[in-house]
């Protein structure tokens, strides 16, 4: 246990390294307190370094002091954006008399849920068995074994030290009462994060989530659910998957009008930021109007990624503009000197929420003039009452478009006119006391974004987003692994990395460097996935049951188990994620062992998304890739040796031409397109009655200097004119059969649907 003098020492190192946050300071403003947090590199658990709770991080150490002093442990989980975390350190954590109480009682232990999300999934579940409700700042009470026997979230001041009284006579007079409560709780807790007994998958089970999905949409606000609404990034990565397959046109596909309008209800409401870019974590309100004002970055990172596909998918440059806006503010903002990014902002400034961010009309009539205030006001939903508190929070009441035609204006010039408002605004914003950034990078996080970069920078064309996905996953190899220690760090802070991965961080840097092996085509990217997988498998992988434990197995602290969650919340989960992860790895590689591994994660979790089919919607997408690739504008063959990659452009509103380029690995080569043979290689329109092709152009073949035949080897273009018969989506099918100088594979077929004529 470290002494007080050795605290005050590990304080005067970490001086200049954070900000002290008490209210409790000598006549020099030095901290009153200080306590077992100050060890900690974590800037929520700094935050609470000086409280007068003598707070200890989730460790031995404090288990220890529990058993041996007989107390209870209070448990808080929080980060350091969060606004009622805030709230109740002000009011209790760093009151004297509540901390007195705590201390004299208590072994208080603080947790940052970004940091150990296993714990925070552990406790939330408890807390929500017992309440039927979760969030932050999570309080549970736990016996010196690490058990919850109670729980909540937020408690104001008085209420907690009436908790705190009671709680600690019924642990000193109904003890074996308490102890039972615990027992009951810990078997809920496993019950519901262990996985199911494997189960048959029942015929047109992701249509009949679809479905569930269409039917409990918002279908006057957009999204899913009531207030509070969060984007739930998860259930929009399957629609758009089954989008994707639909051959239909967009108009008529049910899903398409769900999924624009959440999109469209986000990209146009106080959730994104207007002026800035980027989205809050979430609204208060049902349309979408008035945020919680962190921005985090997953949230980014997986919104960023759904505004490319559904670019993609429909050509509304509105959703382009969201991508973009998105990864500008990241790049502009969130982005460290190292490379890597940033995990969030707060909610807060200069005391109040949303300060930053939201506008009174008096200090947009000082700082715009008259025309320019009447703009805000005509496209922003400006008025003089405001929206928020007195406030204005910016958001669209039309879209652009029809406030352009309502202005009587052309697009082009309205985003002239408003592009210098933004501008003024911005730099306006800037000099505002700017809210509190959580510093360390988070790998999960990071992997998000790396992905989000690396195929927005391929489809759009942007070499900065590429670079910045390079640079963060070069960033996150040479500080976030350590190969002699066969680890992957989940968090750094000040370049220092700390805290074991868990399974989200691998599942979703593997994406990453998988997203980077598409845009860039080098080889380099795909081994690291292959080498970081075979390290996620040795530390993750239950080589029993199949599936991967979220914890490894040498976690610091006591665990009361090693979940296999399934559970997509507001980010994708580990368990989820891996399976389109270990498919994509498999499409590119080849690799014999990844077939038995994909088909144990798909028995693992049979049983438990056939009993709650909404828990995973992208293990739901890892059944579909796993059935046939998803028809998209890249696809591979023989196994990763061979890359097709499909660019089109609309050459007017009937005619589209597609370039598509095969990047043929040496030693391999095609059959000649011109032979007569079954083999030959062949592309073709897969849908005649919809569009008919005009032309369609072969490189000449080369001669393969081993068995004299013409072939296609090294990289190939192919060039197709078509032109639009009826309402749909492009569909091409590529035949080929890869051949070495040894063997040829059989004939192989790939599906391509370019959506991009279209605007839904």
């Amino acid at each position: 246990m470290a002494t007080v003098e050795q605290l005050h020492e590990i304080r005067a190192r970490k001086r200049e390294q954070y900000s002290v946050r008490t209210r409790y300071t000598d006549a020099r403003g030095e901290p009153v307190y200080i306590n077992h947090l100050i060890g900690e590199d974590s800037p929520y658990l700094l935050q609470h370094a000086h409280n007068p709770v003598d707070w200890y991080p989730w460790g031995s150490e404090a288990f220890d002091k529990a058993s041996r002093e007989d107390k209870p442990i209070f448990l808080s989980i929080g980060y350091s954006t969060c606004h009622w975390c805030h709230v109740m350190e002000e009011e209790s954590f760093d009151d004297e008399g509540v901390a007195e109480v705590l201390n004299r009682h208590f072994v208080p232990i603080k947790v940052d849920r970004e940091q150990r999300p296993d714990l925070d999934e552990i406790y939330m579940a408890g807390v929500q068995l017992m309440t039927g409700r979760g969030g932050w700042p999570m309080s549970s009470f736990l016996t010196p074994e690490g058990k919850p026997f109670f729980g909540a979230t937020y408690f104001p001041r008085d209420q907690f030290l009436s908790l705190l009284d009671r709680v600690h006579e019924l642990w000193q007079e109904r003890r074996e009462a308490i102890l039972g409560d615990a027992d009951r709780l810990d078997q809920g807790i496993r019950q519901q994060l262990a996985p199911s007994a494997a189960a048959e998958l029942p015929e047109g089970l992701i249509e009949r989530v679809t479905g569930a999905l269409l039917e409990h949409a918002d279908t006057i606000h957009g999204g899913f659910g009531e207030a509070p609404k969060f984007p739930q990034e998860p259930n929009l990565y399957l629609l758009l998957e089954e989008i994707q397959r639909d051959p239909r046109p967009l108009a008529e596909q049910p899903a398409w009008p769900v999924a624009r309008h959440a999109l469209d209800a986000m990209l146009g409401g106080g959730i994104f930021d207007q002026i800035g870019g980027g989205f809050h974590r979430y609204a208060t309100d049902r349309a979408w109007q008035v945020p919680h004002f962190e921005k985090m970055l997953y949230n980014q990172g997986q919104l960023a990624d759904l505004y490319l596909w559904a670019w993609q998918l429909s050509g509304n440059p509105e959703y382009r503009r969201g991508c973009e806006q998105t990864l500008d503010y990241l790049l502009r903002e969130m982005r460290s000197p190292t490379g890597g990014f940033y995990s969030a902002t707060d909610a807060d400034s200069e005391g109040e929420e949303g300060r930053f961010f939201v506008w009174r009309y008096d200090e947009l009539a000082d700082v715009l003039d008259a025309e320019q205030l009447t703009l805000c006001e005509q496209v922003y939903g400006v008025t003089r009452t405001g929206n928020f508190e007195g406030a204005n929070v910016l958001h669209l009441p039309q879209s652009l478009d029809r406030t352009a035609d309502r202005l009587e204006l052309s697009r082009q010039a309205l985003d002239e006119r408003l592009g210098e408002v933004r501008r003024r605004l911005y730099d306006v914003r800037a000099e505002r006391e700017a809210p509190l950034r959580d510093d360390k990078l988070i790998t999960e996080w990071n992997g998000m974004v790396i992905a989000a970069l690396a195929r927005a920078a391929q489809a759009l064309e942007r070499h900065d987003y590429l670079e910045a996905a390079t640079a963060a996953a070069d960033f996150l190899w040479q500080t976030h692994l350590d190969e002699t220690q066969d680890r992957l760090w989940r968090t750094s802070l000040n370049g220092v990395a700390s805290v074991t991965a868990q399974l989200e961080d691998y599942a979703h840097l593997l994406d990453g460097l998988i997203a980077l092996h598409d845009a860039t085509g080098e080889q380099h990217w795909r081994d690291r996935a292959r080498a970081l997988l075979a390290q996620a498998c040795r530390h993750h992988r239950d080589d029993q049951d199949g599936g991967f434990f979220t914890a490894p197995a040498e976690a610091t602290g006591p665990q009361l188990l090693r979940s296999k969650s399934l559970m997509d919340n507001a980010t994708v989960s580990g368990n989820s994620l891996m399976l389109p992860v270990l498919i994509a790895l498999y499409r590119r590689t080849g690799d014999p062992e990844l077939p038995p591994l994909i088909e144990g994660q798909i028995a693992a979790f049979s049983g438990r998304v056939a009993q709650l089919p909404l828990a995973g919607p992208v293990f739901l997408q890892g059944l579909r890739q796993w059935a046939s690739p998803t028809p998209n504008d890249q696809q591979h063959f023989a196994e990763g040796a061979i890359r097709a990659v499909c660019r089109s452009e609309a050459l007017d509103d009937e005619r589209q031409r597609v370039m598509l380029t095969l990047t043929i690995q040496s030693g391999w080569h095609i059959r000649n397109h011109a032979d007569d043979t079954p083999e030959a290689s062949r592309l073709a329109i897969g849908n005649p009655s919809v569009w008919r092709e005009t032309h369609l152009s072969w490189p000449a073949p080369e001669r393969d200097p081993a068995s004299g035949e013409l072939v296609h080897a090294g990289r190939v273009t192919i060039e197709l004119e078509a032109s639009r018969l009826a309402a749909g989506p492009l569909t091409l099918e590529l035949r080929l059969q890869p051949c070495t100088g040894r063997e040829c594979l059989p004939v192989e077929r790939r599906e391509f649907v370019l959506h991009r004529v279209e605007h839904g």
